[in-house]
């Protein structure tokens, strides 16, 4: 062949292929999202009916009908006393030959307490935000989890496919995970909100508390909303720097076919209803823009409105000063315990 070229000459045309995709995009964002809310119009009226076809949505092993025994428990270290506390490192079994390592301050009363699930986010782990490096520092956890100690709760960190690799250099690819589960009908979502919820089974058997809270920042604030939705156990929870509209942060573990006709963030939260769902959001949170969380926490409020329930006896959305962080509000962690306490 003769003819030649430069490579940049016909970049104009592939500009073009692209702002198609991205306007094509955008116009069936708009389509599915008015779709959603109409299909959502009854998810109060008809929550149970709505958090079975989430729970389809997410997928296997959620949407399974498995057995469930008490699931086995292991200590694998005591580490020390905390005061009042006992602090364990322990592993579950959540599912056949899949054992969940996590750290369980046991608070050292025969009273019946609530417990606490605290979940990491990105890159970290259950030693992390205790404390256990860096001179005890939480980084942006901002002492999450002891904060929660003065409360006299049960507390449960448990450790999800989340941990930094080359801090830990244990390696693995979530993304090729989570495509591999999507392949067989479910998610790394799927599973470890299934895994959450067998930790539930384990520390109600064993420990009979007054009632479930979580709480989780980032990927944490993930985990701790999307548990809470297909969890009814769960009477609380706070989830920090996570909510918003799924369409400007489609991460490929945040994705699934066709969620945009069906559930994104607002009616996610909506399947908490009635029990307390928390959200927090730094007003500079450099990765998930504020904004964006407030328009979707008016869309839960807009459920309400339209259901004539009153959005401020279950749902707040709490911005405060700061960034990508584990908001430092005392009064959202006490009110949380306060809901567990009522409970019981």
């Amino acid at each position: 062949m003769k003819f030649r070229e430069d490579p940049h000459h016909n970049n104009e045309h592939k500009t073009r292929y692209l702002e198609g995709f991205r306007s094509l995009i955008a116009t069936r964002e708009e389509e599915l999202k008015a779709a959603r809310r109409e299909r959502c119009a009854d998810i109060f009226e008809n929550i149970e009916a709505h958090r079975k076809a989430y729970l389809d949505m997410l997928g296997w092993p959620l949407n399974a009908d498995l057995p469930r025994p008490t699931p086995a428990f292991e200590v694998i270290e005591e580490l020390g006393d905390e005061g009042e506390y006992t602090m364990l490192r322990v592993r579950i079994e959540v599912m056949e030959g899949l054992w969940l390592t996590g750290l369980y301050l046991r608070l050292n009363t025969a009273e019946r307490r609530p417990l606490v699930i605290a979940q990491h986010g990105g890159d970290g782990t259950a030693e992390l935000i205790t404390g256990f490096y860096f001179d005890g520092s939480s980084v942006n956890y901002n002492n999450m989890v002891t904060g929660l100690m003065p409360l006299r709760v049960h507390i449960f960190m448990p450790s999800l496919l989340l941990w930094d690799e080359k801090f830990y250099h244990v390696h693995y690819n979530r993304v090729a995970i989570d495509a591999r589960l999507k392949r067989l009908g479910g998610s790394v979502t799927a599973l470890e909100v299934y895994a959450i919820s067998r930790i539930i089974d384990y520390f109600e058997a064993a420990l009979n508390p007054t009632a479930v809270g979580m709480v989780g920042l980032s990927y944490g604030g993930h985990y701790t909303l999307f548990a809470a939705a297909a969890e009814p156990r769960i009477k609380s929870a706070i989830s920090s720097s996570f909510f918003s509209q799924r369409r400007y942060y489609a991460w490929p573990d945040w994705t699934w076919q066709n969620a945009a006709a069906l559930y994104d963030d607002p009616e996610i939260a909506c399947l908490c209803y009635p029990r307390r769902m928390c959200i927090e959001m730094g007003d500079r949170d450099e990765l998930f823009e504020a904004q964006h969380t407030l328009t979707a926490a008016a869309e839960v409020r807009d459920y309400c409105g339209r259901a004539g329930i009153d959005p401020d006896t279950w749902f707040d959305c709490l911005m405060f000063d700061g960034t990508h962080e584990y908001g430092t509000m005392t009064e959202p962690m006490e009110r949380l315990v306060k809901d567990l306490e009522t409970e019981g």
